[in-house]
């Protein structure tokens, strides 16, 4: 063989794998990846839109032993893990310590696009830090309000369903909870937050979408949520708990898994899979797990 030809089939080659390698990106491009994170006792879901945009749900607690925040410890590792240096909007579903304990730490160390809250008690020794930091990094400010609509431009769009401004007024926070559902191609996701029954049977009433493939299960798995009536409706195939091991309060509660199972959900609960990772085309979705 000369060495003329033998230097085409070498470009030959690598041309064609560099072509199998752009196929391959190309096709990663066109992924939803959903991360609902392990931090214990607490809610942290990271969502990469197909074309890089960043949505992160809660922001985890902080650790009753060492007092270091899931900020610190586990989201913001992650998101350097993955590359990701801008969020381009953080929600905090509702101002208890164990979803937006995090939430300064990030907007500290990462650019933020938007913060978005119920707006309940802003001057809640939890909140007011996360306030000023937005403040101080200007990261836009915006209340949660029913219809209000996120569009990555990618074909991923989130449409938050609750609370209403009376629930803010009126509720505890669990049941002012941001309830966000998340749609790519056919696939739907529903966050609930730590919506309790009060706040399902309005979104019941509400005349709002929220049949979801995927549930993040409301409030740990209480025993104060994910009503039969609630699970029915949403119908969903796969379900996420977001709790930690052992925790003080019982969750999930053991009639909220049995509901699960005899709906024949597929459920995944962080204090035994660690995180839980899912990706969507648009089509069809695969999980995986992920421990620490």
């Amino acid at each position: 063989m000369s060495r003329r030809t033998l230097k085409l089939l070498l470009v030959g080659f690598l041309v064609v794998n560099l072509f199998i390698l752009w196929i391959g990106l190309s096709h990663r491009t066109k992924e939803l990846r959903v991360t609902f994170l392990d931090v214990g006792q607490g809610d942290a879901c990271v969502i990469e839109s197909p074309s890089g945009a960043v949505l992160l749900i809660d922001a985890g607690g902080v650790s009753l032993e060492s007092q270091e925040d899931e900020g610190r410890r586990t989201i913001a590792p992650f998101l350097r893990s993955r590359g990701i240096n801008h969020i381009d909007a953080l929600i905090l579903t509702h101002p208890h310590a164990d979803h937006i304990g995090g939430a300064k730490t990030l907007l500290d160390q990462f650019s933020v696009g938007a913060l978005i809250d119920n707006g309940q008690d802003p001057e809640n020794p939890i909140v007011s830090p996360i306030l000023a930091s937005a403040i101080k990094h200007h990261a836009t400010y915006q209340k949660a309000e029913r219809g209000m609509e996120l569009d990555f431009k990618d074909g991923v769009k989130a449409r938050i369903l609750a609370p209403t401004p009376t629930e803010c007024e009126t509720e505890s926070p669990n049941n002012a909870s941001v309830v966000l559902s998340l749609t790519y191609g056919n696939t739907r996701f529903l966050f609930t937050g730590d919506a309790e029954q009060i706040e399902e049977e309005d979104l019941e009433r509400s005349g709002e979408k929220f049949d979801a493939q995927v549930l993040k299960v409301g409030h740990h798995g209480s025993h104060t949520s994910t009503t039969p009536r609630f699970l029915s409706t949403v119908h969903p195939n796969f379900a996420v708990i977001s709790v930690g091991a052992h925790n003080r309060h019982g969750h999930p509660a053991p009639e909220v898994i049995e509901r699960l199972q005899q709906s024949g959900v597929t459920t995944f609960r962080t204090d035994r899979t660690g995180a839980v990772v899912c990706h969507s085309d648009g089509v069809q979705l695969r999980f995986e797990t992920v421990r620490k």
